[in-house]
């Protein structure tokens, strides 16, 4: 038996690699003559290829990731089979960092994997640690996770994932490792680009996963979207209560994930949300009861799952859109991890992709107005949605769509896809959307706009109303998204927006014959205990009373 194997047993408690590939990337990391690039699926165990060799090796291994609750939970994992792993980062206490520097400074530390986030990489105040343990020769090596980040081509572009490729020309000899489940070929040639990588060695696998069964249903013609997830989660369950697995749900929005996990507690099947916008300790305690299996359902935003190593999960449904293929492919990859047969179902909707719409080529705006040009990839966030809403409104193979879409041949779907399984379902579907649009749609203007005629972004809050939940959200940065100008233009926009709900300067206000009713005082722009998921409630109701007195209308005529 070889060192590696050893190590793979007595550290890991594994027989044998997951595949051949992952023992081939294994050794060719160990060897280190080398830089060596990594592309394989969810699940495949791409962490086991760099936290394998730096076991072996004699010095530190330094991992770049993305996250602090990702880097976190690897290393809760590596400290629970005694491997020595730490995180040095903006949360970390400040006894605990100082004992950490005291182990780096020792002639022979020993840390075998150090964590840290692009972020603090970059910082000074870590700049003379790094300095030392290069200057030592105790850098062994460099591993970038989630290495699609690097690349403004990618997904999850992170600026200071680009200051990698500086630090690598400062870092002679030092070989590097970089990691990802989703990157197609222009990305991948980007990263080896942008991190400078020396004649790498390129390993990449098939993204077609046969256990994993797509499919995309059209939210807007359900009676009740809320009771169709519940009984596909049963479903998808079996007996949960048996231990068989565990589900999630990806929202947009905060409001959204704690309103669909209330509703699914309360049709029978427990269920937590999980989002930045909650306390850390609730955040954790509904991560953990859910890991455990005390909880069979997490609702989250997509700052949920990266890296969260969970086998059994039986089912991700996706209650709003993802912003791009490659995103909902990386989010999706997250079921059926262990092989088993899993679902992934998208519930699609025309409003949630015309405000996603809007709201994307706004911020594409917004960067070229500040930059004052155009470059190529600035439409790189465009033409990935537009690649996402292709992939729910078509008619064909799903896993042929997300293969082409990553550069792989078309594959044997095998019925593992709705319209494999039943291609005149799909097109009823799309039909029968089509039509519920053009008979309530809202009026065509060039914005896209709510299902009122309502400024979208104005009664979601704009980006961060919406919930897009950064990936700089936990490390309280925040950039120029909270500028004073960026709230003056809401402000304005929001005042103009109630001119207009008020008819313009019109001195006229209705007047309830209710005294006590929260809507006397119309002319006020904050109204007591009125909140927006209210206000379009009852605007939904108004518009089916309108619609059923119309039709009443006409059919008296």
């Amino acid at each position: 038996m070889s060192s590696i194997e050893k190590a793979l047993k007595s550290h890991f408690g594994f027989n044998k690699f997951r595949s051949q590939q992952q023992e081939d990337v294994v050794k060719a990391v160990v060897k280190g003559d080398r830089d060596v690039f990594v592309c394989m699926p969810t699940g495949a165990g791409k962490s086991l290829c760099y936290q394998l060799p730096a076991v072996l090796a004699r010095g530190i291994t330094m991992v770049v990731s993305p996250l602090i609750a990702l880097i976190q939970d690897q290393v809760d994992q590596l400290q629970a089979r005694n491997i020595p792993a730490c995180s040095i980062n903006s949360k970390l206490p400040a006894g605990e960092r100082r004992k950490i520097f005291e182990d780096l400074e020792r002639e022979s530390p020993c840390l075998k994997l150090l964590y840290v986030t692009p972020e603090m990489l970059a910082s000074p105040s870590f700049q003379p640690c790094l300095s030392s343990l290069c200057s030592r020769g105790l850098l062994t090596r460099l591993a970038v996770d989630e290495a699609h980040c690097v690349s403004q081509w990618g997904h999850d572009f992170r600026p200071d994932y680009l200051k990698l490729g500086e630090l690598r020309s400062r870092l002679a000899g030092v070989p590097c490792v970089a990691l990802t489940a989703t990157a197609p070929r222009r990305v991948q040639e980007d990263v080896a680009r942008s991190l400078r990588l020396r004649q790498p060695l390129s390993f990449s696998t098939p993204v077609f996963r046969s256990n994993l069964c797509y499919d995309v249903i059209f939210r807007d013609v359900l009676p009740d979207p809320y009771k169709h997830l519940y009984a596909f989660a049963m479903l998808a369950l079996g007996d949960g209560s048996a231990g068989k697995g565990c589900g999630i749900v990806y929202c947009r929005t905060r409001d959204s994930c704690e309103e669909v996990a209330h509703r699914l507690t309360g049709l029978g099947i427990s269920a937590r949300p999980y989002h930045a916008g909650l306390k850390a300790a609730d955040r954790t305690e509904a991560q953990s009861n859910w890991m455990q299996g005390k909880v069979l359902v997490i609702v989250a935003t997509i700052s949920f799952g990266m890296g969260v190593d969970k086998a059994n999960v039986r089912f991700v449904a996706h209650w709003n859109l993802a912003k791009s293929l490659a995103s909902y492919y990386q989010e999706s990859g997250r079921a059926g991890r262990d092989g088993l047969p899993s679902s992934c179902r998208i519930y699609y909707s025309t409003q949630d992709r015309d405000q996603m719409n809007f709201l994307i080529r706004k911020e594409v705006a917004r960067k070229q107005e500040k930059r004052g040009s155009e470059k190529e990839h600035d439409r790189v966030a465009i033409t990935d949605f537009e690649a996402m809403v292709g992939f729910c409104e078509q008619e064909g193979c799903r896993h042929a769509t997300i293969s082409q879409f990553f550069g792989d041949k078309k594959p044997n779907c095998n019925r593992a896809c709705d319209f494999c399984k039943d291609p005149m379902i799909v097109r009823a579907q799309i039909e029968a959307a089509a039509r519920l649009s053009t008979r309530t749609g809202p009026a065509q203007s060039k914005e896209p706009r709510g299902p009122f005629g309502f400024d979208s972004e104005l009664y979601a809050g704009g980006r961060k109303g919406y919930g897009f939940e950064r990936w700089d959200e936990d490390l309280g940065w925040n950039e120029e998204d909270d500028s004073e100008k960026r709230k003056k233009e809401f402000g304005d926009l929001f005042k103009k927006q109630m001119n207009l709900r008020k008819g313009g300067d019109s001195k006229e206000v209705f007047v309830p014959p209710d005294a006590d009713c929260p809507l006397r005082d119309a002319g006020s722009q904050k109204i007591p205990k009125l909140t927006v998921k209210a206000r379009e409630h009852c605007l939904a109701l108004l518009q089916s009373a309108l619609e059923h007195q119309g039709a009443a209308d006409s059919s008296e005529r």
